[in-house]
């Protein structure tokens, strides 16, 4: 069962973000499921690595729950908020570079892959914190500030994919690279 656990910590996620299409966004329900979500992100990959029972197939799943997720996200608050364009057509690009990422490691190593480097999982953490920093700050900061980490990260996992030698999933930066080579 320990050997499961981290995985089925995951499928939580996934089935966690199907819920979220049900929830009004932000009401007390909703902030249940998305933290429960977050806190599985969190806890998977760690007890996996704790319990050494990580596998291909539960960072492969992990991705996908993160990918999940995120696009659940993006479909509930796009439509709940009156968003800047410049904003929406920011979120457009961050997607872009995203998809042209995975096309590059495609191509390149013959697989699907997202990196689990520290400006990845930092927007991860940020994206988590999204309504306190709404509450906090406002749409218009709090956009801005997601887009900008999300960007790097982005950017970096772009480059990583073009510029690597080979496939490392677990690449903590791009200053890591030649460490990986």
């Amino acid at each position: 069962m320990k050997k499961l656990f981290p995985n089925l910590l995951t499928l939580l996620r996934i089935f966690g973000s199907g819920v979220l299409l049900f929830l009004a966004p932000l009401k007390p329900p909703f902030l249940a499921v998305y933290f429960l979500c977050g806190v599985s992100d969190i806890l998977d990959g760690f007890l996996a690595r704790r319990w050494n029972v990580s596998s291909h197939a539960g960072a492969l799943l992990d991705s996908v729950a993160d990918f999940i997720l995120v696009s659940v996200l993006l479909y509930v608050f796009i439509p709940y908020y009156n968003w800047p364009n410049w904003i929406l057509i920011w979120i457009a690009a961050i997607a872009l570079i995203r998809i042209t990422a995975l096309i590059v490691c495609r191509i390149r190593f013959r697989k699907f892959a997202f990196l689990h480097t520290v400006s990845n999982k930092a927007t991860g953490a940020a994206l988590l914190c999204f309504p306190f920093l709404l509450w906090l700050f406002g749409l218009n900061p709090t956009a801005i500030f997601l887009c900008v980490l999300s960007s790097i990260s982005a950017l970096e996992e772009l480059t990583i994919q073009i510029v690597s030698a080979h496939l490392n999933r677990d690449i903590i930066s791009i200053l890591h690279i030649n460490k990986s080579l």
